[in-house]
């Protein structure tokens, strides 16, 4: 109890010194799994049935110039530390997972200054080794494990047991209940579907009506999915307007990297790729690549964020990135500007942390036709041609020259390639990464060569990332997990 009052008059005290309203704002963000920037109604996919996503998307301010990682626990990690994932530790999926235990994690921050914190879904990188969500700064959660669409295990601080129903309905419910039961307190949830995640399972109800338009019956039940999920998302939406929290909650929406399909394994040519018919249905902007490369098919996704009232609706140009979310919402939440979030560790109100990576993108929000200025973004893709290999002790013995790696700004994006090669794009006029314009903008290629190399080098100067497997054994997929 006497916790509790010393949290609340902490937290009054620091929105008092930093001139921001009474009331702090609620944080609820939705991550989807492996659904592509061509996977919503918003984005111009004529097929996909996203009615509410695009309700979210036009009340939202939209980043369509933004870029993730290229699959789920490189971008989590990114998402809640605000840091590049290769400083994090986490250099691909499990078993290359390993977010390292002095990384302060979201929740931390909103926990700190008197936030009730809750975490629902996936618990990839909520979730670390022997630590639960609740040693990283959430005092709840409701986990899933693997990519059980239905009747899944949900894992708790307590009882953990086999639930009964669709997967994402327990979660959006679990989550309106939580929701409902904290009235003016604020809080923060994470909220992580697993949807459209292989394997793709739905009722018939949401993929009957793609079989009747002609789909396959992949595309049907990988749309049907998606039809649940946005209904689930309404209803989230629904929720917090019906128990009056809808003005004072900021809603963000990601997806955590871009598609991939049966046809991705099957289909290794990237010609043979683009001319599949389900492939051509879901890839509207026919970007290049798919998940777990770094190709704009990889990590580029919509970046939505609502907050009614406070953030005019409308498309941003604005150019951002995954480790921009964290310090954006404690710049909103009045916690924090920019990569300066004051040292409150002394009172007790903030954690410690590392340096972020990611900026405040609170300028581009309250002002559509603001640009802020943002680091180039380095990414690495974590499959395929040019993926890391294991099994290497000393990190200084991985080459620049064996991986594909790419530097990213708001027009133009590098990738060095395994074997030496370069190539350079301008995403303004080319964002399917088709015509390489080094020859037309040779300063500035080799520039970005220079600044990609210099970004290599400090990872591996770092000595926090690429850590060897467990006893020097080959690293191993685990079951359920992310290719």
């Amino acid at each position: 109890m006497k916790k509790n009052i010393l949290r609340s008059l902490l937290l009054a005290v620091c929105c008092l010194g930093l001139k921001i309203q009474a009331a702090p704002p609620n944080v609820l963000l939705i991550i989807s799994d492996d659904q592509g920037f061509g996977d919503f109604g918003f984005n111009g996919n004529k097929l996909v049935r996203t009615p509410q996503l695009d309700r979210l998307a036009g009340e939202s301010a939209v980043y369509r110039n933004f870029t993730v990682a290229a699959a789920c626990s490189p971008t989590r990690a990114a998402v809640f530390t605000g840091r590049d994932h290769l400083l994090t530790g986490v250099w691909g999926v499990p078993m290359r997972a390993n977010l390292r235990p002095d990384e302060t994690r979201m929740p931390a921050f909103f926990k700190a200054a008197g936030y009730r914190t809750l975490h629902v879904g996936k618990l990839d990188c909520a979730k670390m080794g022997k630590g639960n969500p609740t040693d990283f700064g959430w005092e709840d959660y409701l986990g899933g494990g693997g990519y059980e669409h239905r009747d899944p295990m949900l894992w708790k601080p307590r009882n953990s047991a086999r639930g009964q129903g669709w997967t994402a309905d327990i979660w959006t419910d679990y989550t309106l209940q939580f929701i409902r039961g904290h009235g003016d307190q604020p809080w923060f949830v994470s909220l992580a579907y697993i949807i459209p995640h292989m394997p793709w399972v739905c009722a018939e109800k949401y993929s009957a009506p793609f079989a009747a338009q002609g789909c396959s019956s992949n595309l049907a039940a990988c749309y049907g999915s998606i039809a649940h999920l946005d209904e689930c998302i309404g209803r989230l939406l629904d929720g917090l307007k019906a128990a009056g929290q809808d003005q004072r909650t900021i809603v963000v929406f990601i997806s955590d990297n871009g598609p991939t399909s049966p046809e991705v394994k099957k289909l290794k040519d990237e010609e043979a790729l683009a001319k599949d018919t389900d492939w051509q249905k879901r890839n509207v902007a026919k970007l290049r690549g798919h998940k777990a490369l770094v190709w704009e098919n990889g990590d580029r996704v919509p970046l939505l964020v609502r907050w009614p009232g406070r953030i005019a609706p409308g498309d941003r140009r604005q150019f951002g990135c995954a480790e921009d979310i964290l310090p954006t919402l404690l710049d909103l939440a009045g916690l924090g500007e920019s990569n300066k979030i004051p040292d409150f560790t002394k009172s007790g109100i903030l954690p410690a942390h590392l340096p972020f990576s990611g900026v405040s993108l609170r300028a581009s929000l309250e002002n559509a036709a603001m640009i802020c200025d943002r680091p180039e973004v380095f990414r690495m893709a974590i499959s395929g041609p040019g993926s890391p290999r294991d099994n290497i002790a000393d990190v200084h013995q991985r080459k620049y020259e064996d991986h594909h790696l790419t530097l990213r700004g708001p027009r133009f994006k590098f990738h060095a390639l395994p074997g030496g090669q370069h190539a350079l794009f301008d995403l303004d006029v080319d964002p399917g990464e088709t015509a390489d314009v080094q020859a037309k903008f040779p300063d500035l290629a080799a520039r970005m060569e220079r600044d990609c190399r210099a970004r290599w080098e400090q990872i591996l100067a770092s000595g926090r990332s690429f850590v060897p497997p467990p006893e020097g054994g080959k690293t191993k997929q685990r079951k359920g997990d992310d290719p």
